[in-house]
C-alpha cells in the first residue's frame, strides 16, 4: 500500500469486502451526493473513537433515510485488523443509496466503499490562516452531516491554496464563525474555551465531541455558542481538529496567539 488509496467495496449478499479498482456508475453517490461519509484513524487494532463515529454516522443516515441494516463499523474496524495488521491507517468509509431513480429515490439500500491510506500526522502549527471571502455556511437539516455534498469545502480549499495559507476559517451566512476547512475550531480566553454552536453550521466533528467531553472532565468552562469574527481575534490561544489531531494557529489577520500545546488534549490522539 502506498499514498494512493486502496479501495474496497462490501458485497451485501456475501457480506465481505473486496478489493476493486472501480465502481458501477451511475449510481446516486456520483449522480447525487446522496451519501454520507467518515474519515476514521485504524491505530493497528481498532478505529479510533468508534462509538463517536458510529453515532454520527446514524445521524446522518437516518436524517437522508438510508437503511442502516448493513452497516457495522465493528465489523469494519475487525476487517482493518485482520487485513492490515499492526498498520496506522487513514480510513474513508464512504455510504451512498443504492439504486436508480431520479431526486426521489426508488428504494434506500445502501452501497460501501472503503479507502485506506497511510496515516500522516497533522501540522501542529499553522503559522499562516486567513478567513474566506468566497465561502459561508448555512445551518440546514443536514449541515451537521459528512454528506458527499463537499463543495463548499472545495472551493474553501482552492482559496486557502491560492492565497498560500495553511488553513482557512469559515464563516456562516451572519458573519459567525463556523469551523475551519476541514475541522473544527476552538479558542481559549481567559481560562474559558469557546466553539461554535452547530446552528453555525458546521459539521459534529467527532474531536469536537471528544474535545468538549474531555475540557468538561478537566473542569475547564466550555461555551458552544454563536460568536463574531471579533472574539476569535481576540483569543489567547486558537486551535483546529479533527480526526488526525490538533493543530495549533499562529496568528490571523493581524492577532497572533500562543502555540502551547494543551497536554491532556494531546493525548486523546496519542
Amino acid at each position: 500500500m502506498s499514498d494512493t488509496d486502496t479501495t474496497f467495496v462490501f458485497d451485501a449478499k456475501a457480506e465481505n469486502w473486496s478489493l476493486q479498482d472501480s465502481i458501477s456508475i451511475p449510481n446516486r453517490g456520483v449522480n447525487f451526493g446522496d451519501g454520507v461519509f467518515e474519515t476514521m484513524v485504524f491505530d493497528g487494532q481498532k478505529l479510533r473513537f468508534i462509538n463517536e463515529h458510529q453515532s454520527r454516522l446514524f445521524h446522518g443516515l437516518n436524517t437522508l433515510g438510508i437503511s442502516k441494516s448493513q452497516i457495522d463499523i465493528f465489523k469494519l474496524s475487525e476487517f482493518l485488523k485482520y487485513a492490515f495488521g499492526n498498520q496506522k491507517l487513514r480510513v474513508r468509509w464512504t455510504i451512498f443509496r443504492s439504486g436508480h431513480g431520479r431526486y426521489t429515490p426508488i428504494k434506500n439500500e445502501s452501497m460501501q466503499l472503503l479507502t485506506v491510506e497511510p496515516f500522516h500526522v497533522t501540522l501542529s502549527v499553522k503559522k499562516h490562516v486567513g478567513v474566506s471571502k468566497k465561502v459561508t455556511l448555512s445551518p440546514s437539516l443536514w449541515s451537521r452531516c459528512k454528506t458527499l455534498n463537499s463543495i463548499p469545502y472545495i472551493i474553501a480549499g482552492r482559496e486557502r491554496q491560492q492565497q498560500g495559507w495553511d488553513d482557512i476559517i469559515l464563516l456562516d451566512n451572519r458573519g459567525k464563525v463556523s469551523e475551519a476547512g476541514a475541522s473544527s475550531i476552538f479558542w481559549e480566553k481567559d481560562g474559558t474555551v469557546y466553539t461554535p454552536s452547530l446552528s453555525c453550521g458546521c459539521i459534529a466533528g467527532v474531536s469536537r465531541a471528544v474535545i468538549i467531553k474531555k475540557l468538561n472532565q478537566h473542569g475547564i468552562p466550555i461555551i458552544e455558542g454563536e460568536f463574531d469574527l471579533s472574539a476569535l481575534l481576540a483569543a489567547d490561544k486558537v486551535w483546529t481538529s479533527n480526526v488526525t489531531g490538533i493543530s495549533y494557529l499562529e496568528s490571523l489577520d493581524s492577532s497572533k496567539f500562543s502555540t502551547d500545546h494543551i497536554p491532556f488534549l494531546q493525548e486523546i490522539f496519542e
